[in-house]
């Protein structure tokens, strides 16, 4: 006979990796997980994801697993400015954008066409990194697809419109950088009016809503909405015994939330925003590309795992200035790596991850981080990383999440939004040393000197 237990699933889909979790509906456990990669291919010359083909992988994996589970709620928790249009026969146009493609080519004409900082609370952002350079772009190059487009979906809601067929929108989403949202207005900007878009949007909904259900064998599979990946992980943290935080999410971004912080004190120059969560609260936020960056700088010199990072050396010498990712408050540059060739890896290794905790701290300041720092993510994994930020940082709490949250766990409190999570951590130590707060400081000097800022 088929087991009693019941079945939750989150498709957590990052830029790079994508993962399909089976966990236990009483419990969150997980019972089985997948994961695969996303891939681009091109159509009508833009640089689009392998959507579609993400969405079989999803059916065969659920099918699979039906055989011997009884399936419950689903979620789809995805990256963020990726839409996909389809027409009013429910063809797909574009599905869904890839927002590493150059969107950005006709941004002087943008920044005229969009809303201001004060409205929309979001900066602009390289590449398609705002949705609505993505939409003016398509608007002014391939104006027959926009003319052909009845639906304007969002990554996480066009994987639900796929398994219901049914169209909807949602906050974290919209509201995530994109120039579409008035944080004022509390409604769409000025940009959507502009280009005649409003009626393209579906109805939005909230992120825990079932909006259908999709047979899979005996199984009546509730699909739930949706939601932006970072604001799942935010929503977990946020329903939780810790009031007043600011969580520093990682990944291939580190995206750090400080909902303490004013919106007036952000700053559009050094990527800072508002994001929105799934409840409709603006969020200030800052973030910059550090997962990408620690891979890229490991790659380049070659630091195998078993490397251990290793301080005996004058590394305020040898210190590593931005940058090596596109977005981010810092300017993208290529690394003499001829100035570390007479180190030792082990060197090499702590200069990286001294590089990202320098970025990470930077940024702390910029969102006038005060109160309690939560750490998830990747990094919870790199004590190195973790004990100079608490060096740098010795007056405030830190703690490490033990149970690495990221937003597959943080998407599950959709199965039930009136959770409250007990947070499982523990508090990085404080190391007090002082030169390496002045070593901070010169580095932080120089980056004004060096104009190392990716908006001047």
């Amino acid at each position: 006979m088929r087991p009693q237990k019941k079945l939750n699933i989150i498709l957590d889909i990052g830029k790079t990796n994508v993962k399909l979790s089976f966990v236990d509906s009483i419990n969150n456990k997980t019972v089985k997980y997948f994961n695969t990669k996303q891939k681009n291919i091109n159509k009508f010359g833009i640089k689009i994801l392998n959507s579609e083909l993400i969405v079989h992988w999803t059916l065969e994996k659920l099918i699979l697993i039906e055989k011997k589970y009884q399936l419950d709620k689903f979620v789809c928790t995805a990256h963020g400015t990726s839409i996909a249009l389809i027409d009013k026969d429910d063809n797909e146009l574009l599905a869904c954008t890839d927002y590493e493609f150059k969107f950005d080519t006709l941004m002087t004409s943008y920044k005229k066409f969009a809303p201001k900082f004060n409205e929309s609370f979001t900066p602009f952002l390289d590449v398609g990194l705002n949705i609505g350079m993505q939409l003016y772009y398509l608007y002014i190059k391939r104006p027959e697809l926009i003319k052909k487009t009845n639906t304007i979906l969002n990554y996480p809601q066009y994987i639900a419109w796929k398994l219901t067929s049914k169209f909807s929108s949602e906050i974290s989403y919209i509201g995530c950088h994109t120039h579409l949202w008035n944080f004022k207005k509390n409604n769409f900007s000025s940009l959507v009016t502009k280009l005649g878009l409003k009626k393209k949007f579906p109805p939005i909904k909230k992120a825990w809503k079932v909006i259908g259900q999709k047979k899979i064998g005996n199984s009546n599979l509730k699909i739930i909405n949706g939601v932006h990946d970072s604001n799942a992980s935010y929503l977990y943290f946020k329903n939780s015994n810790i009031k007043n935080f600011t969580l520093v999410s990682t990944g291939t971004w580190y995206i750090i939330f400080n909902q303490k912080n004013s919106l007036t004190k952000l700053n559009p120059r050094l990527d800072m925003l508002a994001n929105i969560d799934v409840y409709g609260k603006a969020v200030p936020t800052i973030r910059f590309m550090g997962g990408r960056e620690y891979d890229t700088l490991v790659k380049k010199f070659k630091i195998l795992s078993n490397v251990k990072p290793q301080d005996n050396f004058k590394f305020e010498d040898y210190l590593i200035y931005p940058g090596y990712a596109p977005g981010g408050a810092f300017k993208f540059n290529k690394l003499n790596t001829r100035k570390f060739l007479s180190l030792k890896k082990g060197q090499i290794y702590y200069l990286i991850c001294l590089y990202i905790a320098f970025e990470l701290n930077f940024c702390l300041d910029k969102i006038n981080s005060k109160n309690t720092i939560i750490l998830d993510g990747p990094i919870t994994k790199n004590s190195t990383m973790m004990n100079l930020l608490s060096s740098l940082r010795p007056y405030q709490k830190i703690l490490k999440n033990k149970k690495e949250v990221g937003t597959s766990l943080g998407a599950t409190n959709l199965f039930d939004i009136k959770r409250k999570n007990r947070l499982d951590t523990k508090i990085i130590k404080s190391v007090p040393k002082q030169t390496i707060k002045k070593i901070y400081q010169t580095w932080k000097e120089n980056l004004y000197k060096k104009e190392l800022f990716s908006h001047p």
